[in-house]
């Protein structure tokens, strides 16, 4: 080994910027970081980049780097293919090394992956400490980097191409407790990172997944066992984050947290620091599959830090064994929706549509089995196809006659150096059981459901009629996306349907042509939800949403449901109301049936006091002061609900003193686990 070797290093966990958003801070590179310098300390100088534009601009500068290297994944792989060509262009003998879950993992896959993107000299595959380590270690021992076409030797646990053919050394065996990898919060690798409240910070405390659902790779057989960081570091991270960090919102990217006995003490302590600091008040987990004693114990120790999750998927037991979910119990799952509920606490699942073997008909009987099993919020998203999941194979896709087409992802575009770059979801849009026709009628029905049933528009009501006349709120919210003589709701359904349509190509080329040729309209007016965009035409208009609320009223008409009607529009906060607090009376016949609709709340009086606090109030108008509402109101609401879509429904009590139905102030979208876990359709 030379002993003057040093390489710069520049690692990017990029994600489009180019508007502002809530992100998450880069812990994949950080670790990768912090392994670097604790083998080889002043031996590699390390530099971490966020920003795409941070990283084109300096690339221009002196000194270049040796070493560039990447994040992988859904939401950022066309960026990253755009910054490695300009970096080829301006640092030629640069080494491009990529990283992430984004390709698939046999060998012909690896192999295709390569040589579409000929600027990448290495792929570390699976976790990327040990194996970019592996390759820093090579080139000290060279004295240099060393461009994949010099490569003399095998990796281990890294991939290249040398004359065309594959070289790839997979790590088999890691050790079941992770001590080899510093903590990149405790060294101070991320301060830069965790200073500021736009970034969101990210923890890990375990890695892999026992259960091999196919839509998913989390439980691929490379990761399929479940390894742990010390509790002691974990502990460690909690305590530092929590002394810097202004972000009111932490993620854990643990695979099944609740999983191990030792996840109790993480969320006391979790609890623990939001309780002295208080600035944390939310935390986002995916939760353990089977544990419901351990995740009832969390959900007490969280309690409103957190949503309780049960993700179901499919009901279906065809389906279940078909995505090999069927070890998942269903039992466990019931257990927890009844503990939640002593808890006083709400429940939430996901549901997919277009799994193999889910027709029409098994989703829908899914979707009423969700709402019969009492699940307060119930998300549905597309089938997303994430390369190294089994699901996305040929083979999966031949067997099933999958068919997908492309659409753009939210707020990933931008333009950087001049260039335009969109990045793009690959979705199953049909299958051998459901049509394309029915996937898209699927799509307004999954709209109701969130927009009436989780925001909670008009919850209250369908959740008497289904008490008091056993009509399954699937089927109230079904009749509503059935035409007749209202034009004006017909009219809402059909450019539902067309939006819904148009926003899917059957490529990315078709795809990144129509958003180059329409870029400016883009920028001018945003990529927006159909969920949040739709959600805001509801709430501009007084009459509109009057008129949704009275169809529901038809399917079950009494004097009850007027009542509970108008209870529903009072609790609505239209824009531009000056009254933050309001007190209407309603009768005891309407008071009894909100005290078993809302069995969390207390009920001391006839008279409902609605509240929006001026915090939430500032927030929306500043929000859509920011999004220019005055000029384009549809969209500015439309983003604004993005942040605050639980904000324009009043909060309630009856009587001065009780438990206020709170509905709550999530923090801004983020899609970190997009290619780890379904992403919900919006």
């Amino acid at each position: 080994m030379l002993k003057d070797t040093r390489f710069l290093i520049y690692l990017a966990d990029l994600t489009h910027d180019y508007f502002p958003g809530n992100y998450v801070t880069p812990l994949n590179i950080g670790l990768i970081t912090a392994y670097a310098k604790e083998n080889f300390k002043d031996l590699v100088e390390i530099k971490l980049f966020k920003s795409p534009q941070k990283l084109l601009d300096e690339i221009k500068k002196e000194p270049k780097p040796d070493i560039v290297g990447f994040s992988n994944y859904s939401w950022n792989q066309e960026l990253n293919r755009n910054v490695m060509n300009s970096i080829s262009n301006n640092v030629k003998d640069a080494v491009i090394i990529i990283g992430g879950p984004h390709i698939r993992t046999d060998p012909k896959g690896i192999a295709d992956y390569l040589r579409e993107f000929k600027n990448i000299d290495y792929y570390c595959m699976f976790e990327g400490e040990i194996p970019f380590g592996n390759l820093i270690n090579y080139f000290i021992s060279k004295g240099n980097k060393i461009k994949k076409e010099f490569c003399d030797k095998e990796i281990l646990g890294v991939a290249y191409l040398s004359n065309d053919n594959l070289v790839y050394n997979p790590i088999l065996e890691r050790d079941t407790t992770i001590t080899d990898i510093p903590s990149p919060y405790t060294t101070g690798i991320l301060d830069e990172f965790i200073g500021t409240p736009e970034l969101i910070p990210l923890l890990e405390s375990n890695r892999g997944c026992p259960f091999g659902c196919t839509f998913c790779v989390w439980g691929i057989a490379a990761l399929d066992k479940v390894r742990t960081f010390p509790m002691e570091r974990i502990i460690s991270e909690i305590r530092y984050i929590a002394k810097r960090s202004s972000s009111h919102l932490w993620i854990f990217a643990d695979a099944n947290f609740g999983m191990l006995n030792r996840d109790i003490d993480i969320a006391k302590e979790v609890r623990s620091v939001a309780d002295e600091y208080g600035v944390l008040n939310r935390v986002e987990l995916w939760w353990a599959k089977n544990s419901s004693k351990r995740t009832t114990e969390i959900t007490k120790v969280l309690d409103k830090l957190t949503d309780p999750l049960a993700a179901v998927q499919s009901l279906d037991p065809k389906v279940l064994k078909i995505i090999d979910r069927d070890n998942i119990s269903i039992t466990t799952m019931t257990d927890l929706l009844e503990q939640w509920k002593k808890q006083k606490l709400k429940s939430t699942t996901d549901v997919l549509v277009g799994l193999p073997g889910d027709s029409l008909s098994s989703h829908l009987e899914t979707l009423r089995k969700t709402f019969e099993m009492g699940f307060n919020n119930i998300n549905v998203g597309n089938v997303r196809m994430l390369p190294g999941s089994d699901m996305e194979t040929d083979m999966s896709r031949n067997t099933f006659k999958l068919k997908t087409k492309y659409r753009l992802i939210s707020g990933s575009y931008g333009k950087y150096d001049g260039l335009p770059i969109f990045e793009y979801e690959e979705s199953v849009r049909s299958s051998k059981d459901i049509t394309e026709d029915e996937m898209r009628y699927l799509r307004i029905i999954h709209f109701f459901i969130w927009a009436f049933w989780n925001v909670g528009i008009a919850k209250p009501l369908l959740q008497f009629i289904h008490m008091e006349k056993g009509i399954n709120p699937l089927d109230i919210l079904f009749s509503l996306a059935k035409q007749d003589d209202d034009k004006i709701l017909n009219k809402f359904l059909n450019e539902f349907d067309l939006e819904s349509r148009e926003e899917w190509f059957d490529s990315p080329k078709e795809l990144t042509d129509y958003y180059n040729k329409n870029f400016d309209s883009l920028i001018e007016n945003g990529f927006l939800k159909l969920n949040f965009k739709y959600l805001a035409k509801l709430f501009l208009e007084k009459e509109f949403i009057k008129r949704w609320i009275e169809k529901i009223v038809l399917q079950y008409r009494n004097e009850k449901t007027e009542k509970l009607a108008k209870f529903c529009f009072d609790r609505i906060y239209f824009i531009g109301t000056q009254e933050l607090t309001k007190k209407i009376e309603y009768d005891e016949s309407v008071v009894r049936i909100l005290k078993n609709v809302f069995p969390y709340n207390e009920f001391n009086s006839n008279t409902c006091t609605f509240n929006i606090d001026d915090a939430s109030k500032n927030n929306i108008e500043f929000a859509l002061k920011k999004y220019n509402f005055e000029r384009v109101p549809i969209r500015a609401l439309a983003m604004t609900l993005e942040s605050y879509y639980n904000y324009l429904l009043f909060d309630f009590q009856f009587g001065d003193v009780g438990t206020k139905e709170t509905v709550g102030n999530l923090a801004g979208s983020f899609d970190y686990q997009a290619q780890l876990a379904p992403k919900i359709d919006t």
